[in-house]
């Protein structure tokens, strides 16, 4: 969409995006204060035009709360840049536009009470699910039907518009089965009791602790660009202390990680971890630079899953071969800074045709880790 020139008295803002890195970026999530802007009311926020200035294109944009106070701070888009270089981009104001109204959903979470009580996110590329109480309880009173675990289920979808209601809705009215793939991906990812894709415990002098299934859990946002939600987990015993802990989960659209964010109401020692099984067939641990990854066998496809954090957080890792089901894991040992941990976690794939090798995926892995160590800069002028 083009825009059309605004009046010269019309209040305008500038920013100008520099990528400092020799690579292209893709998908990248722009910030902005909406303090910063020239628009003081909150009341126009929604009303607010994004531009780029070189197309003269209006681009898509999201209002969200980056600190998760319960009230809107910021503004985020997304870029695509070439490496090194600069990008331009104009916000005005237009009382025709309403952001978030029209706008697709594309990266959406909900709780699940239809499906015992998952919590379920996805975007473009990727999706995921946790488990609650509800499957918790049912263990604990010998009931068909529970689990008990903190693991991060892979839902392996293979298209760009969204499927958990679509995949949720067939298994509760008995139409389908999201265990068979019909075209759009399935659930043929075994999590069990591990820690599946990415999820936290501890694990120590030989035995893995972790926090269990989530206790509660609040929605942030869904847009067209992000998903943030939290979750509440009873205190949980790391073997060497009791601590309390709260998970705040993001997804931006077009990545293939989930983000991370625990807090702690003391400073831990923990770990991450990758599942691991027979069909596991290699592993890629890059301590200086954050980055792990295995690639296995799945079914009649491969499977690439990853954790990247940024190194201040990482103290090693560890590959562990239990003689048990759902022992066995790459875990990556992270330690809190002022009781907090940030990592990202998540899966290529191969039959999506997102990433056609253990290559490719390794490839995008340590980029995301480049991009961390050197995010987009912002000025506004």
């Amino acid at each position: 969409m083009n825009l059309d020139k605004k009046s010269s008295t019309e209040k305008i803002s500038q920013i100008t995006v520099f990528n400092d890195l020799a690579i292209e970026r893709a998908n990248e999530t722009v910030t902005v204060s909406l303090e910063g802007l020239a628009f003081s009311e909150s009341r126009s926020w929604p009303h607010i035009v994004v531009k780029n200035m070189a197309s003269n294109e209006a681009l898509i944009y999201q209002l969200t709360d980056t600190n998760n106070d319960g009230v809107i701070d910021s503004l985020i888009f997304q870029v695509e840049m070439s490496a090194n270089s600069s990008k331009q981009f104009q916000f005005s104001l237009n009382k025709k536009r309403l952001a978030g109204i029209t706008d697709p959903i594309v990266s959406y979470s909900r709780f699940v009470p239809e499906r015992i009580d998952d919590y379920a996110w996805e975007n473009d590329k990727v999706a995921f699910r946790v488990f609650g109480p509800q499957a918790r309880k049912l263990v604990d009173e010998g009931k068909r039907g529970g689990i008990i675990s903190s693991g991060v289920d892979c839902w392996l979808k293979r298209v760009d518009y969204p499927i958990l209601n679509k995949w949720y809705q067939k298994h509760a009215d008995g139409t389908g089965d999201y265990h068979k793939d019909t075209g759009e991906g399935l659930d043929n990812y075994h999590v069990g009791k591990s820690l599946g894709c990415g999820a936290s415990g501890s694990f120590y002098q030989g035995a893995l602790y972790s926090a269990g299934n989530f206790s509660g859990y609040k929605t942030h946002a869904v847009g067209a660009i992000r998903t943030s939600f939290e979750l509440g987990y009873s205190p949980w015993d790391t073997g060497t202390a009791v601590v309390k802990e709260v998970k705040r989960i993001s997804l931006d659209k077009g990545s293939n990680l989930t983000r991370y964010e625990l807090l702690f109401d003391q400073e831990v020692e923990i770990v991450a971890g990758l599942a691991l099984d027979i069909n596991s067939l290699s592993l890629i641990t890059e301590e200086e630079s954050g980055v792990f990854s295995s690639w296995r066998k799945q079914q009649d496809s491969e499977l690439g899953l990853g954790i990247v954090a940024e190194p201040k957080y990482v103290t090693g890792f560890q590959t562990y071969i239990g003689e048990s089901k759902d022992t066995s894991h790459l875990f990556v040992k992270l330690k809190s800074i002022d009781k907090r941990i940030v990592y990202y976690a998540g899966f290529a794939w191969q039959k999506s045709q997102q990433f056609r090798s253990k290559e490719e995926w390794q490839t995008y892995l340590k980029a995301f880790s480049l991009k961390l160590s050197s995010p987009l800069r912002v000025e506004i002028e």
